[in-house]
């Protein structure tokens, strides 16, 4: 690994919890199950992040590193998405290869859900619809909506935000999770900061949302912000490091581990 951030969060334990934070992996490989323009589109890819990264290492060598570390010092890995760069065959074969019968958390993000990029919102719409519960289903392991453990005294949350907002669901079962009485983290994709996040009308072609649907998420949001059993967040999606105060709380944004860059959390 080229660089471990170390973060410590203050909450009042008995006994510290540590957590291996990962994110935007982006695995690019296609294999004979995809077309033939999609092995070009992942050569294309690969270069790409290359190029951004300036890591030696491939994303996929990074991945099985931070499976090892978690393993071999007791930490807990949570990883918050865009682990398969596009939702293709060889990027979910390859994400499987890496990470069955491991333990891990994880939270999708938007490449998760996305074989090609939409154009428009109705494009959007129909392909949402249709591919998140084929992706959801290609990932039985994971509970994508909201996940928790409870380790330590500490209620460790992964809630879905990866297609730019919260869904009722999550937000229902987040409740539950606060009426357990214990500190919360809150591992999402975006950040709890982010444009798109809050935003108040459609911005996203591949989210196609009501107003209801942004009254919930923001319903969400403010739960986040606000809530005194919530005492951080910790995300992905820009590719870089940012730590912040946001709404009077500490919320960390992880580079992406194909830069061979994870976060190492110790809870105190």
């Amino acid at each position: 690994m080229e660089n471990i951030i170390q973060t410590i969060l203050e909450v009042g334990l008995e006994k510290p919890v540590k957590i291996l934070h990962i994110t935007d992996v982006h695995l690019t490989f296609a294999d004979e199950n995809d077309p033939p323009e999609m092995h070009t589109t992942m050569k294309d890819r690969e270069a790409l992040f290359k190029r951004e990264g300036g890591a030696p290492g491939m994303p996929s060598e990074y991945f099985e590193e931070a499976i090892r570390l978690a393993e071999k010092e007791g930490y807990l890995l949570v990883c918050t998405g865009d682990v398969c760069d596009l939702n293709i065959s060889g990027c979910r074969a390859e994400f499987h290869r890496i990470a069955d019968g491991h333990d891990m958390m994880f939270s999708p993000g938007g490449h998760e859900t996305q074989k090609r990029y939409v154009r428009t919102m109705e494009e959007g719409e129909a392909y949402v619809r249709t591919v998140r519960p084929q992706v959801e289903a290609a990932f039985p392991e994971y509970d994508f909506l909201l996940d928790s453990r409870v380790v330590n005294g500490l209620n460790i949350v992964t809630a879905d935000n990866s297609l730019d907002y919260y869904s009722a669901e999550t937000l229902a079962r987040f409740r539950k999770e606060l009426e357990k009485g214990l500190p919360v983290i809150v591992f999402s994709h975006d950040p709890i900061f982010d444009t798109r996040l809050n935003a108040v009308e459609k911005t996203h072609p591949d989210v196609p949302l009501t107003e209801e649907d942004y009254r919930i998420s923001h319903e969400m949001i403010d739960l986040i912000n606000t809530h005194p059993l919530v005492k951080a967040t910790f995300t992905g999606h820009s590719h870089r490091a940012d730590e912040r105060i946001h709404e009077g709380k500490p919320s960390f944004v992880t580079p992406g581990l194909f830069k061979g860059i994870c976060r190492l959390i110790e809870v105190r």
